[in-house]
């Protein structure tokens, strides 16, 4: 599975599957774009939720709307942690 960081209001999107380096995330964040806010982490899953933790939201570099974050493990992880609190 991929995790996907999509704007709703505006379509801009970032896909990677969760396992993906952080090294390699910021490489095509920087060559690619869009540069979304993320947390520190050793993979994009562990980048996002980390985000997530800090902040509640990643918003989108384009029109800073809060992004959907999609992917059933990223989920549920933040469900766990969501019900620990």
């Amino acid at each position: 599975m991929q995790v996907e960081l999509y704007c709703e209001n505006c379509s801009c999107a970032f896909t990677a599957p969760p396992e993906t380096s952080a090294d390699e995330i910021l490489e095509r964040m920087i060559d690619d774009g869009p540069w979304y806010g993320l947390g520190e982490g050793e993979t994009f899953e562990d980048m996002i939720f980390s985000a997530l933790t800090a902040r509640g939201a990643i918003y989108c570099p384009c029109c800073g709307e809060a992004v959907n974050v999609s992917e059933e493990s990223l989920g549920r992880v933040a469900m766990e942690m969501l019900a620990q609190w």
